[in-house]
């Protein structure tokens, strides 16, 4: 059991609400055991996490898709830095939304990008098999991978084979016959384009001349027959019940370790790690994915005690995890929305996300996001420092106006309280150099290192009271804002 302190209490927070905000270290703290603070973050039992609300789309217009686009990313990002009263909901929402992929783009609607992200915010950390089943009809994921165009006369493999090598299984744990079986069994499902809303192909009136769409035929599928009767609409489910049920890894797959393995362990140990890593480093301990696999296999494969072992391991908080992740460009711009006390259409320029290597909303491909040391390169920290100029300029807009002030999350500091100075010659600043740091550090609850915290105080002792502004955009490139 990891030991209950701050320094794991904020760690935790970071890894978890984005935020190692304050007011939750000390009402975490306050709590009799580290278990009772993962169970506060996490919402069990008594502390049991409500439905978190969804966006309520002010443009309305047909040719306004792009603005309901704008408002889902922002509405998302104020979630994460200041709405929510448990952001692990968000947290996990976003690691959903990087797994199990869509793209607003291809999807062309944010009307069905609003209801997938709301799957995953509300159901996050239920059950995953449920999840899932669920997502595979959304309309999102119908378009995304092409499944509405996967017709028995005409297949179209591309949800079939990413639903086992991306989403569930990982490539080389199964074989081509596995694919085709799998793409027969989610054959018929289609969507009205006009309308965005789900259609079951042979519902539709039938003429002579009208194809069947669906291919009930009987397969094997990983060992088990699937399409054997029953309601053709469920068939897809069952290649899900049969990967994360008494499925069984062919003799035939590339992962020749694996061969004749319980698919459910198989697909439990490829998301322990996919979790572990998006959470924690990217190298995974082999016991860790042992407790994480059995966790998850033991709990029929609800997320909750699965995501819960991973947070109760002392692994977790070993020191090559606490300084092993880079934060992604989602998870910073929400601390620097939560610092600056700024709402993400303010002060979010999507625009500039892109290159930052992360676009919320636009994963890259069904891959989703690379990660951690993906985003330290010349263009993507070149784009975090104008992104950054420009939160600057928003939290700072007043500020060269008559009682100007710069905003912070916990109050405001004056631009008379900045230049303020001693009689001529000497002009000595009221406020020293390092109360400026420490004023702007603790308005914005950002915790310095030592050694930045003296930079910075050198910067300051080298310019001058009117470039004390400055300070502001050089704290959101502090390395401290730049790791979680």
């Amino acid at each position: 059991m990891p030991v209950k302190n701050e320094r794991n209490v904020r760690h935790l927070l970071r890894r978890t609400e984005f935020i190692d905000r304050q007011s939750r270290v000390d009402e975490l703290m306050g709590l009799t055991t580290f278990a009772d603070i993962v169970d506060n973050i996490l919402g069990t039992a008594a502390h049991r996490l409500p439905a978190p609300p969804s966006v309520v789309f002010q443009n309305t217009g047909e040719d306004d898709n792009w603005r309901r686009g704008q408002e889902l990313a922002h509405f998302w990002f104020d979630r994460m830095a200041n709405d929510s009263p448990r952001p692990m909901q968000e947290k996990m929402a976003l690691f959903w939304h990087g797994h199990l992929v869509s793209e607003i783009g291809k999807v062309g609607s944010a009307e069905l990008m609003r209801e997938q992200i709301d799957l995953y915010r509300r159901d996050g950390l239920d059950n995953f098999r449920d999840m899932v089943t669920e997502m595979s009809t959304q309309v999102a994921m119908l378009r995304y991978l092409d499944n509405n165009r996967n017709e028995a006369d005409s297949p179209n493999q591309n949800f079939a084979r990413e639903l086992m090598e991306l989403f569930l299984l990982e490539v080389g744990n199964y074989t081509e016959a596995d694919v085709e079986a799998a793409t027969a069994a989610w054959t018929g499902h289609s969507d009205n384009w006009q309308t965005g809303e789900y259609v079951w192909l042979d519902d539709l009136p039938k003429e002579r001349w009208t194809p069947i769409f669906h291919d009930s035929s009987v397969k094997q599928f990983l060992g088990q027959t699937i399409n054997n009767g029953g309601d053709p609409r469920r068939h897809g489910d069952e290649t899900i019940e049969v990967i994360l049920g008494n499925g069984v890894v062919p003799s035939g797959a590339d992962k020749v370790h694996n061969r004749g393995r319980p698919t459910r362990l198989v697909a439990a140990e490829f998301l322990s790690r996919k979790l572990w890593v998006d959470f924690a480093n990217q190298a995974p301990p082999a016991a860790v994915i042992d407790a994480m696999r059995d966790a998850f296999v033991a709990a029929d494969f609800d997320i909750l005690p699965w995501v819960r072992t991973m947070l109760l391991r002392d692994e977790f908080y070993a020191e090559e995890v606490l300084t092993g992740l880079v934060r992604s460009p989602i998870d910073w711009i929400a601390s620097l929305l939560y610092a600056l006390d700024l709402r993400s259409k303010d002060a979010t320029p999507m625009w500039l996300m892109g290159n930052t290597g992360q676009l919320i909303l636009h994963p890259p491909n069904v891959s989703g996001w690379k990660i951690n040391g993906y985003y330290v390169n010349a263009s993507a920290m070149e784009a975090r420092a104008r992104i950054a100029q420009g939160f600057a300029w928003t939290a700072g807009r007043t500020y060269w106006d008559d009682s100007g002030y710069l905003q912070f999350r916990h109050g405001r500091l004056t631009r008379d309280e900045l230049i303020a100075a001693g009689p001529w010659p000497d002009y000595i600043p009221t406020m020293s150099d390092e109360e400026v740091v420490d004023n702007m550090s603790d308005l914005m609850e950002v915790t310095l290192a030592a050694p930045t915290r003296e930079r910075l105080i050198d910067h300051l002792a080298a310019a001058g009271r009117w470039e004390r502004s400055d300070l502001v955009f050089l704290i959101l490139l502090a390395p401290e804002l730049h790791v979680a």
